[in-house]
């Protein structure tokens, strides 16, 4: 049996509901492919985690590939969220309205080279760079609400709601990429390119895994949930109901109802590199990341694009 390990982009919980139910269910075994879920190590995050070989797979988006130490090493193979899901709020009682408000304020973002969307977002709201500072944290939360920062990088599945609990909503303004164009996808299933050309049939194997485990959990949500909180047990049905719910209009949604169920598209991958080209970043070539072929052989009902509401 042929393990492959995927290093997740966060804590294991309902945002990765189908990895995780691949593995519970061992949906790959029947091609002789055991899939493991590695919850994030902040000292290996996702994309390092395959490049220094301590996973062959991650969760990850095209950003965080183009930005790696090695884009040429790794593939971008599915994508299962469609939207971007991350949000910035700030406080009006702290005069903040508009992006442009931020100048000469910090913001607290995830550790390891993860606030390109942010950057972006403030470059076409007209501010330098340096106009806001930018505090690695792995908790944007807690500084947020105790005053230390004027906003927090957070998603809107999870930390925004602990902020929504504890702040009058009347005084919240919510800024996301999505009003300025700046949208980046988080999501993303990356794996070894080294792996991709000498075991594609595993990589396929992996592929109608992940699919078949995100059809069960969008059809299926409760068997879902139990496979969540057997790995989560200090989180709530409620909590992670939610989450699901909200993991699943991400993606059921775009591309997924034209193409179908995990298509890894072109325009999110477009939206990274001219996010980099606007901030004066390099952008590695990208012919040959985005390896479709994976997806478009996948069983076709592992590929609906078709969906109840």
């Amino acid at each position: 049996m042929r393990e492959i390990r995927i290093r997740l982009l966060w804590h294991k919980q309902a945002q990765f509901a189908g990895y995780l139910l691949a593995e519970e269910l061992g949906l790959g075994k029947d091609a002789g492919v055991q899939i493991v879920c590695e919850g994030l190590d902040f000292s290996c995050k996702h994309v390092n985690a395959v490049l220094t070989g301590q996973t062959e797979m991650c969760v990850a988006s095209p950003a965080h590939l183009l930005e790696s130490t090695d884009p040429a090493a790794l593939r971008w193979l599915l994508s299962i969220q469609q939207k971007s899901p991350l949000v910035y709020p700030a406080r009006r009682s702290d005069g903040i309205t508009t992006l442009a408000d931020l100048a000469g304020k910090s913001a607290g973002v995830w550790p390891g080279h993860e606030d390109l969307e942010l950057r972006w977002m403030l470059s076409r709201a007209g501010l330098s760079d340096d106009a806001v500072t930018r505090v690695e944290m792995p908790d944007t939360v807690a500084s947020f609400l105790n005053g230390e920062t004027a906003t927090g990088q957070m998603t809107c599945y999870h930390e925004l709601h602990m902020v929504e609990q504890a702040l009058p909503v009347e005084d919240l303004v919510i800024f996301d990429g999505s009003r300025n164009g700046c949208a980046i996808l988080k999501d993303g299933l990356i794996a070894s390119a080294k792996l991709v050309d000498e075991e594609p049939e595993v990589v396929q194997a992996v592929v109608n895994a992940v699919l078949e485990g995100w059809t069960i959990a969008f059809d299926q949500p409760e068997l879902a949930l139990a496979a969540c909180l057997s790995v989560r047990p200090d989180r709530t049905h409620a909590e992670e109901a939610a989450q699901l719910s909200a993991i699943r209009d991400l993606s059921l949604t775009g591309a997924t109802l034209i193409e179908g169920l995990g298509f890894p598209d072109a325009a999110h991958m477009e939206s990274a590199v001219t996010a980099m080209r606007e901030l004066g970043e390099p952008v590695p070539p990208t012919v040959g990341l985005r390896d479709p072929r994976f997806w478009r052989a996948a069983p076709e009902r592992l590929r609906r694009a078709s969906w109840e509401a």
